[in-house]
């Protein structure tokens, strides 16, 4: 049975989810515009993705505050913190890809540009799956499993994605520094999809933990 403070911690972690999810939505517009070489919108966006980073923020500390005045029982209070944690850590991923782009100017070549825009899809897709384990973990803890299963299948294909792209990145034409900053960048977005496995890891051993 699901207590009062229960509901109102996982109302809290779908609301910070949410915003995470929102995130990496906005990553995708940002680059975008970069692309399109449209440098005042793409600051503009930044700009916005950082208010979002914030919000997401403030979502995870009112989960926190939530969780410490009593929600869950002990045994589980440690799981709900460590998954709130994690869960903000998608949306400090997906900043650190948009601050990389606003700080370096990193010139991405017209080969490398749709890549990197599908990279990001996929990582949307992967956080999207994501979201939709985290709204379900209490109320179907095998679909909840079920999913997590997934967000991992797409973790796997993203890395590969990642590898052939970076390898890709080494062959062509440029200039060294900015192969290393292209190399980043896309490190960078990997390392969005790498922590929603993280995140979905942390679900399937919280299910678990409850039989």
């Amino acid at each position: 049975m699901v207590g009062a403070k229960e509901k109102r911690a996982m109302e809290g972690i779908n609301a910070h989810m949410r915003l995470v999810a929102d995130c990496c939505r906005e990553l995708a517009r940002a680059y975008q515009l970069y692309t399109k070489g449209s440098a005042k919108d793409f600051q503009e966006e930044a700009a916005q993705m950082r208010e979002l980073e914030r919000e997401a923020d403030k979502a995870r500390r009112e989960v926190e505050l939530t969780i410490y005045s009593g929600a869950f029982v002990p045994i589980y209070r440690e799981d709900y913190l460590s998954l709130a944690e994690l869960i903000d850590g998608v949306a400090d991923d997906c900043l650190s890809a948009v601050n990389l782009l606003s700080l370096t100017r990193v010139k991405i070549p017209n080969e490398a540009t749709d890549r990197i825009a599908g990279l990001i899809e996929k990582t949307i897709r992967c956080v999207e799956a994501l979201q939709h384990c985290v709204s379900i973990c209490l109320q179907d803890r095998r679909k909840a499993a079920e999913v997590a299963a997934q967000v991992e299948g797409l973790e796997e294909s993203i890395d590969q994605d990642e590898f052939d792209l970076r390898a890709g990145l080494y062959r062509m034409p440029i200039d060294g520094y900015e192969k290393l900053l292209l190399n980043d960048l896309v490190e960078t977005i990997g390392s969005i999809s790498d922590m929603a496995e993280d995140v979905s890891d942390r679900i399937v051993i919280m299910v678990s933990k409850r039989g």
